[in-house]
């Protein structure tokens, strides 16, 4: 789950209605030098991977939990390791039961979630973190035997156009733990995207990586009333006087 103190209360977005946004971006995805759009033979696999690779959190998000620490549902930057590795797994595996591309695609990104939460992590977490990334390295070797020349080719700026298109979702709809100041120019290093969020809630991106001139996404989500919860009856009340609603936001060149 997304969690973002508004004005209006605590908006909540399920992280597989923002991966579906990332989908959106990936659609209409004309390019930049590290990430080309995925060429015929690979498109559907891609779009696959990108709209799903959240597909795991379904259950989870169904029910959000109370998080005692911040007095708020938990954000899916709150999880154990050994919540997250599960999750992780179940998108995995749906994806690759699509295609092997989809579930490589899947797992190469959430390696890479798991070898960044290693940095800092309790010995515990640690090893389930490592167990996870080695497990997912030799999946990934298995996988590649089955791969056409051109998904040997492709694998690599496909696993970045999924992490890219994935952070330009988070941004869109302000993830709290990863969204620069508004007005800010700050560099996606990884994606070679440099990002401006808008004080009109936007995103401007350079340079420019879509076939559209600006792009309106959706996100389903709703509002829950309050601004934090002494217990997890007052956070179920809140639920319970939530109002779903269509976040929108523009995404348009910097210039």
């Amino acid at each position: 789950m997304i969690v973002r103190k508004t004005k209006d209360g605590i908006r909540l977005i399920a992280q597989h209605d923002h991966a579906r946004v990332a989908g959106s971006l990936v659609r209409h995805w004309a390019g930049v030098e590290s990430m080309p759009p995925p060429s015929l033979e690979i498109k559907e696999s891609v779009w696959f991977a990108v709209d799903n690779h959240d597909v795991g959190w379904c259950k989870t998000d169904e029910s959000p939990l109370y998080d005692p620490v911040t007095q708020l549902p938990f954000s899916f930057f709150g999880i154990t390791s050994d919540e997250a590795t599960e999750i992780w797994s179940e998108s995995i595996a749906i994806c690759a039961n699509f295609h092997v591309f989809s579930g490589y695609l899947v797992s190469v990104h959430f390696g890479q979630l798991a070898e960044a939460g290693c940095r800092g992590a309790p010995p515990g977490a640690l090893g389930r973190l490592k167990e996870f990334s080695r497990f997912q390295t030799m999946r990934q070797a298995n996988w590649m035997k089955e791969f056409s020349s051109l998904e040997l080719k492709m694998r690599e700026s496909s696993s970045r156009l999924l992490r890219a298109c994935d952070t330009l979702s988070l941004l869109t709809c302000r993830a709290p733990e990863i969204s620069p100041p508004t007005g800010q120019v700050h560099p996606l290093t990884r994606c070679s995207l440099k990002v401006r969020p808008t004080e009109e809630g936007g995103l401007e991106i350079f340079p420019w990586p879509l076939d559209v001139d600006c792009l309106e996404l959706q996100f389903p989500g709703m509002t829950i009333p309050g601004e934090r919860f002494e217990s997890i009856e007052n956070m179920e009340d809140a639920l319970e006087r939530a109002e779903p609603g269509v976040f929108v936001s523009q995404v348009t060149p910097l210039s």
